[in-house]
């Protein structure tokens, strides 16, 4: 072969194989198989992985040398759903109901270039958070405590907390001496104070859901020795009133749970006292301590261990009178919107009545100035703080309310039914006329409760409480207090009969303290919160106070029948059994409903004052000492429309007793005063 054909066969073999590689690489960049590319590889992202019913996720793909940019395809394996499946991300969306235990979803994310390369999350699906409505396992004072409180559903971790919220909704708190474990949920720690504690948990989970159960409950027993108990003092005292200027005498009172050591305090004053039994006393006043008109607050202290101060009777020295008349004090009627209870206190230790208001949503305290007017205490009126049992944005008050020393301070406090609740809330004094709520409440078995009636029942030094309730629930509800404003109810409630008032007194004389309901049933108290039941002869009542009104030093009963416009007296015998009075009942006004016993004309003879919801008036029957009643000169009183709650002090110092009448109906308050 010559030079030429050699050059030329050498270039002609080089140009094919060029040719062959560039084809080659065409094809292998047509058809993606070249081995020089590295193979598809998907990845997916969820953040977060475990979400509640309801809520959705969004997951991202990532596909590695995709070339062809046909990104991926979703499928899902569990409940919910997909939307946007055909993109390089996609929502799940959790189903919103159904779900009672937690379950797992597969989001698949395969890609469309080559369909045998995909990548899998999943995502957990819990339930939102519950938390079912438990009692606690109890705990005993001074014994270490631990319990966690159930929940279900939710996603982890969760934070915890005792629920409050908008509209003073207080949920209450766990027994003191114990904390709640915001991570865990558990209530631990060494109980201070017996008692059942209700209150609201509330918990959050992870994706901001969150829940509240308002009816939790948990019970320390108290291992505390009893102490003295809190003295009670019955409404009459012996004399009742004396004139200005008089020499000095002996003072008779009786009550329940007087002990030796006892001490009777006039205006706040202790006087040599002589101890008779558990229900009387005897004290001397001086000529110095009757000399001028006054209205004296006559109260018994039992010394420690317990004991304490009962509650307050009032002593007027004042001139006698054969009429009584009433006028509207200077600024009167008061306006507080829809007032449904009213009570009489000296809640800033001036020696001055006071007065503490339900209404509405509010506790309203008014403190006397001693002329028959008041001004608001700091911080009133007090937004009625709403316990577990409900989130109403309105937790009406009243008609209950009740005045006692609910924490053993030595300052008065008081409880608050409430309408739209089972409970009643308890704020504990301070002695200046401020009160703090005490995080504690009393569950009084239905909605609204009517009427409470504080006193020492099982005579352990602390203040019990009564509950009657107007419409629904149990009545009475017989609650043991335990000196923190916390409560244990007595189980189960036997007694057969149902009530909108009660009274508390020593009706069969033998030191304890027994009950009345509304003017149809006794309850003989056995001394430790329990009691006999005992029907009342013929009487009906809605409303009952107890008194001696014949002057033979046993307790004796007024009823107001609301159906019928009258009253009834019952005398007591002393010995639980009572018998209607001569001349009983007495026709006062239209639809009767509240009443109060006192010396109004200073005779010495207890009278009694009469709300009637059906005209808007006040009956004054002025008692003739032997159970029989006569009609006051001037009676009946007009005031504001509907009448429903009153209460007597001396407001103006005068040594006459004045009235505080709430009217329900057109949001005032009068003020009567004596002329």
């Amino acid at each position: 072969m010559n030079r030429g054909s050699y050059l030329l066969s050498h270039y002609l073999f080089f140009r094919s194989s060029c040719l062959s590689i560039v084809a080659a690489a065409l094809v292998a960049a047509i058809c993606g198989c070249s081995s020089y590319s590295p193979p598809i590889s998907v990845s997916v992202s969820a953040s977060p992985q475990a979400i509640d019913v309801g809520q959705t996720v969004t997951i991202a793909a990532t596909l590695t040398n995709d070339r062809s940019y046909q990104s991926a395809i979703w499928s899902l394996v569990g409940p919910g759903s997909l939307s946007g499946v055909n993109g390089p991300s996609v929502i799940y969306q959790a189903p919103k109901t159904g779900l009672t235990s937690a379950q797992q979803v597969t989001v698949t994310a395969t890609a469309a270039a080559d369909r045998t390369k995909s990548a899998s999350v999943q995502i957990t699906v819990n339930p939102n958070p519950r938390i079912p409505s438990q009692t606690l396992a109890s705990g005993l004072v001074g014994a270490p405590y631990s319990q966690k409180i159930a929940v279900t559903g939710g996603t982890a971790p969760l934070q915890w907390s005792v629920f409050n919220g908008p509209n003073n909704y207080i949920g209450g708190s766990v027994p003191d001496g114990l904390s709640l474990d915001a991570k865990t949920g558990t209530i631990s720690g060494t109980p201070a104070g017996g008692g059942t504690w209700y209150f609201a948990a509330s918990v959050t989970d992870a994706t901001g859901v969150s829940a509240a159960q308002g009816f939790l409950s948990l019970t320390i027993f108290s291992n505390a020795a009893a102490g003295n108990p809190v003295p009670f003092l019955d409404q009459t005292l012996t004399p009742t009133a004396v004139s200005p200027g008089g020499s000095g005498f002996t003072l008779y009172v009786s009550g329940a749970g007087f002990v030796p050591g006892a001490t009777l305090e006039f205006n706040g004053a202790a006087l040599a006292t002589t101890f008779v039994d558990g229900e009387h006393l005897t004290a001397t006043l001086q000529a110095t301590d009757v000399a001028t008109a006054k209205t004296a607050s006559v109260t018994v202290v039992n010394p420690a261990p317990g004991g304490g101060r009962s509650n307050a009777v009032y002593f007027q020295v004042g001139t006698p009178g054969s009429t009584v008349n009433f006028a509207d004090a200077p600024g009167s009627p008061l306006q507080i919107r829809e007032p449904n209870a009213v009570v009489v206190g000296d809640f800033n230790e001036d020696g001055i009545p006071d007065l503490a208001i339900a209404g509405k949503i509010w506790v309203n305290v008014l403190l006397g100035k001693g002329d028959g007017t008041f001004v608001a205490a700091p911080g009133s009126p007090l937004t009625a703080p709403s316990p577990p049992f409900n989130s109403s944005s309105f937790p009406y008050t009243g008609p209950a309310l009740a005045v006692g020393d609910f924490n053993n301070s030595g300052h008065l406090g008081l409880a608050v039914g409430l309408q739209q609740n089972m409970a009643a809330a308890i704020l504990f004094g301070n002695g200046d006329g401020t009160f703090s709520n005490a995080g504690t409440l009393a569950n009084t078995g239905g909605e609204p409760t009517s009427f409470l009636t504080p006193a020492d029942f099982n005579g352990d030094g602390n203040l019990d409480m009564v509950a009657t309730n107007l419409f629904t629930g149990i009545s009475p509800v017989i609650l043991l207090g335990y000196g923190h404003g916390a409560f244990n109810s007595v189980l189960p409630n036997t007694y057969s009969t149902n009530g909108i008032s009660s009274a508390a007194g020593d009706f069969n004389g033998d030191g304890i303290l027994d009950l009345v309901i509304d003017g149809k049933t006794v309850l003989l108290g056995n001394g430790d919160g329990t009691f006999i039941q005992k029907a009342l002869p013929g009487a009906q009542g809605t409303f009952v106070t107890a008194g001696d009104f014949n002057g033979d030093g046993k307790l004796d009963l007024a009823a107001c029948n609301f159906d019928e416009n009258t009253v009834t007296i019952l005398l007591g015998y002393g010995d639980g059994t009572f018998s209607t009075a001569p001349a009983s009942p007495i026709a006062v006004g239209s639809k009767p409903w509240a009443t109060v016993a006192g010396d109004f004309n200073n005779d010495g003879k207890p009278d009694l004052a009469v709300t009637n919801m059906g005209e808007d008036t006040v009956t004054l029957l002025l008692g003739n000492g032997d159970g029989t009643f006569t009609p006051a000169s001037g009676s009946p009183y007009a005031v504001g429309r509907e009448p429903w709650a009153m209460a007597a002090a001396d407001f103006n110092g005068d040594g006459k007793l004045d009235l505080a009448v709430a009217n329900s109906l057109d949001g005032t308050v009068s003020i009567l005063l004596q002329q």
